[in-house]
């Protein structure tokens, strides 16, 4: 595959002198230099310009051509990423999708796929020719209007981010049809992902995926396998912790290339194998970024530690932030209400991110955080100020 990448390679002004060389011999690229030149990382002659427009255009629901550009949700500080798809780039997508993430019998049926995301792209609505009905539902319109439309249209299939899914079951929203439901564009936890089972009555599973590439889907054992039969995903240590970073190259990208692309999310491998057959490696499920590592005087805390810390007390149905700093840490909680969060509870969870982390410095709690802003969320911050 990183053979037949080669012509395409050497059409990439950014990639272009590389062109014939081993994957080795490729600098690491950080994502902030891919995203201020899209020019340099196309192959099909385009400039910035052109690419940015055309992805402007595709927002607003301007389709130019048989070409697909859009904007990716974005990560907690607001950064979008363009990503561009031939017809036979979404092709391939959506097969590697289908084939990883439903059963067979299920593609020989008809089936109506619901994307709940900040917008749709022809990289997704291709999916409604044949036996797929598909509608997209943005996440500007509310709650209770987005649970209404959703019941209406009756999707056997749902995908949407997890704190979305979260604040239906919380509603008590029902989908009878409901078979299948997938969350992805920001991380979940096994607390989360139990919550939502119980209210909606199907548990999600969670796709893996950035502006870079399509890099894992849980399997139906449950278990997060890396898309290794078309990512070459290297995994460079993160310092003072046992995870990594992933440096991206997808071996299927063709209209804008991607090689050894340094992304931020911070992961952990699984050691335990899967039963299932796929022999894509085994990963945690990402909760949070690199700089998001909490990184104290002698001390390392991950997401995944603040995570599960947190939520073997608070569980999975509580919105919270926990931000930290040098001189403290800073927990954010729902106002109180007979409903919600009492104040021992918040005590006792401020405590147990103390004790579980040991931190060298004090937990406050402030109930400020009544609900998710943005089309992405972050439950794990690290300021330096």
């Amino acid at each position: 595959m990183w053979r037949k990448l080669q012509p395409v390679i050497a059409r990439t002004p950014a990639l272009a002198r590389y062109a014939g060389r081993d994957l080795a011999e490729f600098p690491v690229t950080e994502i902030a230099d891919l995203r201020a030149d899209y020019g340099a990382w196309n192959s099909l002659g385009m400039s910035d310009e052109e690419l940015r427009g055309l992805a402007a255009a595709a927002e607003q629901g301007s389709a130019v051509g048989e070409l697909s550009a859009g904007w990716s949700t974005g990560t907690g500080r607001g950064a979008r990423g363009l990503f561009l798809a031939s017809p036979a780039e979404r092709a391939d997508y959506i097969g590697q999708s289908l084939a990883r993430l439903l059963p067979a019998r299920t593609l020989l049926k008809r089936q109506r796929l619901a994307l709940h995301l900040r917008a749709s792209n022809a990289l997704y609505s291709d999916v409604g020719r044949g036996r797929f009905t598909f509608a997209h539902f943005p996440l500007e319109a509310s709650i209770k209007q987005s649970i209404a439309e959703l019941a209406h249209f009756e999707p056997t299939i749902l995908i949407a981010p997890p704190h979305r899914l979260a604040t239906f079951a919380a509603a008590g929203a029902h989908f009878s049809s409901l078979q299948h439901l997938f969350c992805g564009s920001e991380p979940t936890s096994e607390a989360e992902c139990d919550f939502i089972n119980e209210r909606l009555g199907v548990r999600p599973r969670q796709i893996y995926q950035s502006t870079e590439g399509f890099l894992a889907t849980e399997c139906a054992n449950g278990r997060l396998h890396l898309n290794d039969h078309a990512m070459a995903i290297e995994l460079e240590p993160v310092p003072g912790t046992p995870g990594y970073r992933p440096i991206i190259t997808d071996l299927r990208r063709t209209s804008q290339p991607i090689v050894r692309v340094r992304g931020d999310d911070y992961l952990e491998l699984d050691p335990h194998t899967c039963p299932c057959g796929f022999a894509g490696r085994v990963i945690h499920a990402p909760q949070g970024r690199v700089n998001d590592i909490w990184r104290f005087e002698g001390l390392t805390v991950t997401p995944p530690q603040v995570v599960t810390a947190l939520e073997a007390v608070l569980g999975g149905d509580k919105i919270w932030q926990a931000e930290a700093g040098p001189e403290r840490v800073v927990l954010h909680l729902s106002p109180p209400c007979p409903a919600s969060i009492s104040t021992p509870s918040a005590t006792t969870a401020a405590r147990a991110l103390s004790q579980a982390c040991d931190l060298p410095v004090p937990v406050e709690v402030f109930h400020d955080l009544s609900a998710w802003s943005g089309p992405k969320r972050r439950k794990v911050v690290w300021r330096d100020g």
